[in-house]
């Protein structure tokens, strides 16, 4: 009986998350309308007629006021009923008999009502979100791939080693748009030297990507026409680095692993799309380009600064092995796992790309698996106040409110349209116009 009612407790609470999302899909709350009906037939079967109240049936119909009313965060009393209620109870505590959720809530409204007209007054209405960070546009032309954000808490400055300077500013240099043609001259060149010692497409790519930084600046040195911008990226950031514990950027709250070791929360998941090639074996001369997702856990967030022009903010991660089984799988319910046991581009390597721009990434959250030792679920996030409002297009929009009723429009053919202040009037009641 035991396992019958937690199935049903468990099927109660996926419904109300249903029911709950930002999302609604009318077809499938009519699934779970019925699913709701077969949940309470089957607790009929178990706890006797005297638990069934009228909140426990009430389960059934909120399907379909969710089909009727749309999604239910815009109108629920109850988060505004939980707090009023306890401070009911308060104020009975206290002996106050006029504490009621009424009054408390018609004091609520009063007070939003009121902070409308506040001017220069940090309200409920107006105050900046938790996680807004920077919003600030000449910010853009300081910062690269508009990695600009708001730091928390201590900045440290400390010293990038030699392997750390490369990864860091190589990573810049394969991203900007004004590095491209000479990354595309420098592929050519490498190409034309492989034909005499017989490289293979991946033996070049190896050779770029340790070599490019180096090339470039000598290039830019001997007195190659480039523009300033190209000529200032070429000599690389300097080697003091800024270094910061958290980071607020695009709506996201990150944390370092270091700062989270004591405490409860975690932010410092993340992931990023990124694209690689792919070989199917070493003597494999045509491979293939494609998308994918890498999962990691940050390690460091540092501030590069190109000597006062130009600066970027970099994540350095743990990044979990999305290549192999041994690192990535997906488990019956479709959820993606991940074992940080074995990680890949962990640094040692001068190879190893270890950082991405704060702008790139977005923030997962990893539950660990209590059945799978070593395995965590992946739990995507989306920043606060951000809604998905599904795909409609604005000519949608458009053709909707042109079917709605407007004063100019002739709404009825046998009143006349030259006067569209009778236009509103019923004619089956006495009729009281006011000018």
């Amino acid at each position: 009986m035991s396992k019958n009612v937690t199935s049903c407790i468990i099927e109660l609470s996926n419904i109300m998350k249903a029911i709950c999302g930002k999302v609604l899909d009318v077809e499938e709350l009519k699934k779970v309308q019925d699913r709701a009906a077969l949940t309470l037939c089957n607790l009929e079967k178990i706890f006797p007629p005297s638990f069934f109240t009228i909140m426990v049936h009430l389960v059934i119909h909120l399907p379909h006021e969710a089909i009727l009313g749309g999604p239910v965060f815009y109108r629920w009393m109850y988060p505004i009923e939980r707090f009023l209620s306890k401070l009911k109870s308060y104020c009975r505590n206290k002996r106050y008999p006029e504490g009621s959720i009424a009054e408390g809530y018609l004091a609520e409204e009063c007070m939003t009502f009121c902070s409308r007209y506040l001017e220069d007054v940090e309200t409920r209405l107006n105050r900046t979100n938790r996680n807004a960070g920077l919003n600030d546009h000449n910010l853009a032309e300081t910062y690269l791939f508009q990695s600009y954000g708001e730091p928390i808490g201590k900045v440290e400055i400390a010293e990038l080693d030699d392997i750390s300077w490369i990864q860091a500013h190589r990573y810049v240099l394969f991203h900007h748009d004004l590095v491209e043609p000479l990354r595309n001259e420098y592929k050519q060149i490498l190409r034309s030297r492989a034909r005499s010692r017989r490289l293979q497409h991946r033996e070049i790519n190896k050779l770029f990507t340790e070599s490019f930084h180096e090339w470039l600046s000598q290039t830019v040195l001997s007195g190659k026409d480039v523009n300033d911008e190209v000529k200032w990226l070429s000599q690389g950031p300097n080697r003091i680095k800024k270094r910061y514990s958290a980071f607020l950027i695009n709506g996201y709250r990150f944390h370092t692993k270091y700062r989270e070791r004591m405490r409860r929360t975690q932010n410092c998941g993340v992931v990023v799309n990124s694209s690689i090639t792919s070989y199917a074996s070493a003597r494999d001369s045509n491979p293939v380009k494609g998308n994918i997702e890498y999962y990691g856990l940050i390690t460091d967030i540092i501030e590069l600064d190109y000597y006062g022009r130009w600066k970027v903010v970099l994540f350095q991660c743990d990044w979990a092995d999305v290549n192999t089984t041994r690192g990535i799988k997906e488990d019956q319910f479709g959820f993606t796992m991940l074992n940080f046991s074995r990680l890949i581009h962990t640094g040692q390597q001068l190879m190893d790309k270890t950082y991405v721009f704060s702008s790139q990434v977005k923030q997962v959250f990893y539950s660990k698996d209590p059945t799978d030792e070593g395995w965590y679920v992946v739990l995507r996030n989306t920043p606060r106040d951000l809604f998905e409002m599904g795909n409609g297009s604005r000519d949608d929009i458009v053709e909707r409110s042109e079917t709605l009723p407007f004063p100019e429009q002739n709404l009825d053919e046998n009143i006349p349209s030259t006067n569209t202040q009778h236009q509103w009037v019923r004619h089956d009641v006495d009729e009281d116009i006011y000018e």
